[in-house]
């Protein structure tokens, strides 16, 4: 038996050595969650302006046009959960944080990513210290990734966390209805704890006096036009109710916004890199109406 035991480790220490070192050199592949917290790190301190959320806002908001110092840390799929994480890990480093904008989108109540994306779950204990999911080369997308990077193709980004989208080369149409279908969503386990964590957003923010910012970005309107009305309802409902009871909050929604070319979109939900600009900049310009409506 002692002999069959001793086989057995001979037989995997080596395996165990080429595991350790794939997943070594797997996360040497450069990376925006890798890049963000470094960033973060480095220059939270001097931060105005923290913008979290989904891909709407990850490809949405471009920093650049927006007037105060500002960083992009919105991620594909990324939920309430990960975004109240990534705001309060932070918390000793911030002396100048004043706002947060949050994606506020169809799918933020509904979406877990425990459920519908746990492939990235991962990217948040390996490069952020969050304490799930913590191996990356047993993730889903891990030889996709590779195989990309093989190619030369990675995910272009600014300095200020912004990705960068093309205009579209496929059908808005049909990509704006498959993209409504994969966001209507029927699951009150997640809107119960998306709430949780919504509040806590709301509460940290109001604790340290941030002004948070909901925001629903533009879409293509076979995307809109295919949502949901009880979804839809929800959203604005609680959305609404967040600013009535919360002074910190504003909720900008330009879902349905008719100032937006086909130009301006990737696919049905997410902006080009030109309609980015269009957007920040509006953006910009309808939250400093507010506040100074408000002083």
């Amino acid at each position: 038996m002692k002999k069959f035991i001793k086989q057995l480790i001979v037989f995997f220490i080596p395996l165990l050595i080429i595991f350790a070192l794939l997943e070594y050199a797997i996360r040497q592949i450069p990376n925006t969650y890798k890049y963000k917290n470094e960033w973060m790190l480095q220059h939270a301190d001097s931060l105005n302006t923290l913008i979290l959320g989904n891909s709407h806002c990850m490809s949405g908001i471009d920093p650049f046009f927006l007037t105060h110092k500002a960083f992009n840390f919105a991620n594909s799929s990324q939920d309430l959960e990960r975004d109240y994480f990534i705001l309060t890990k932070y918390e000793e480093i911030y002396t100048e944080l004043k706002y947060v904008i949050l994606s506020f989108s169809y799918c933020t109540l509904q979406d877990r990513m425990d459920y519908t994306d746990k492939s990235r779950l991962k990217y948040y204990g390996i490069y952020m210290g969050y304490d799930k999911y913590s191996v990356e080369i047993t993730s889903s997308i891990t030889y996709e990734k590779i195989k990309e990077y093989l190619k030369g193709n990675t995910s272009q980004y600014s300095p200020s966390g912004f990705i960068v989208n093309n205009s579209s080369i496929e059908n808005l149409g049909i990509s704006g209805i498959k993209a409504a279908k994969r966001h209507t969503l029927n699951n009150r386990e997640s809107v119960a704890e998306n709430l949780i964590f919504l509040d806590k957003i709301i509460r940290f923010c109001e604790s340290k006096q941030i002004k948070l910012i909901l925001v629903t970005t533009p879409t293509y309107p076979s995307y809109y036009e295919h949502l949901n009305e009880q979804q839809l309802d929800l959203l604005f409902s609680t959305a609404k109710e967040k600013v009535d009871n919360y002074p910190n909050i504003l909720y900008l929604n330009f879902l349905k916004d008719d100032r937006f070319d086909d130009i301006d979109f990737k696919d049905g939900d997410h902006l080009s890199k030109q309609g980015a600009e269009k957007f920040t900049k509006m953006l910009k310009d309808s939250i400093d109406y507010i506040l100074k409506t408000e002083l």
